[in-house]
């Protein structure tokens, strides 16, 4: 299982956004999306594939290839888990003492929500890979190296019943590279969640919504949505697209 994972939020970074998008078979994805951009000519003077990014779906050329994307995304047999953290709800002192800077109690929060999102989300992965985007909201090494000794080390927190780790790699990546460009249609799928919560006058961007919206055949992507359903429920019913919006415990 190859994993990607990536983060977003808007300008006033209200909500934070993490979504992962789960590959059990990761080269069709690239595969696909390679002969997308090549079809559509999305590629730089070297003829390499360009970078593909929901932020840049500002015309209706990216609007269909951002949609294309959105198609080989459910062709294939990869699933997408996103958790939304509303931060006006949050209270960073549940992660640190009040005399602690913020940063450092943004940064243990972002790491367990990082860690709910993919423990809640790998009962049967075992030895898998986890590639992050370009981590800014917390250290990005720290980060990996935490979640590493969680995720990768046998007696880890996260071993199966056999004390196989879940994940045997960890690493931070760069979506524009080629080989990583699966990532891009995480992050187009992200952008959409967060199109949704946050209202924008880009038309091509609200077009990039709503097709997705129709194509999975819901009514949005929005908490009153997605809230009035159980975890289990939602497993069943929507096993290809679905999100958390967390709430903290009362």
């Amino acid at each position: 299982m190859l994993i990607y994972f990536d983060e977003s939020y808007d300008n006033q970074h209200r909500y934070l956004i993490l979504g992962a998008l789960f590959n059990p078979h990761p080269r069709f994805l690239h595969r696909a999306l390679f002969q997308l951009k090549k079809q559509k000519r999305f590629l730089d003077k070297n003829d390499k594939p360009k970078e593909l990014k929901y932020n840049k779906c500002l015309n209706d050329y990216l609007y269909k290839l951002c949609c294309g994307a959105i198609n080989i995304f459910l062709k294939s047999t990869s699933y997408f888990r996103c958790i939304v953290i509303d931060q006006d709800i949050l209270d960073l002192n549940y992660f640190g003492q009040k005399h602690e800077d913020k940063k450092i109690k943004m940064a243990r929060a972002y790491k367990k929500f990082a860690e709910l999102l993919i423990s809640h989300n790998s009962d049967n992965i075992y030895n898998g890979v986890l590639l992050a985007d370009e981590l800014k909201r917390c250290q990005g090494d720290k980060f990996i190296e935490i979640m590493k000794q969680d995720f990768c080390l046998p007696n880890g927190k996260y071993c199966d019943k056999h004390n196989r780790p879940t994940l045997r790699h960890i690493a931070d990546i760069h979506s524009d590279k080629e080989n990583y460009q699966v990532c891009q249609i995480n992050d187009i799928l992200i952008g959409c969640v967060l199109n949704n919560l946050v209202l924008t006058k880009n038309k091509y961007k609200n077009s990039l919504r709503n097709y997705l919206i129709k194509k999975m055949e819901i009514d949005n992507l929005l908490p009153e949505y997605w809230n009035k359903y159980s975890k289990r429920y939602i497993e069943e019913y929507y096993p290809k697209f679905n999100i958390w919006y967390w709430k903290p415990n009362k």
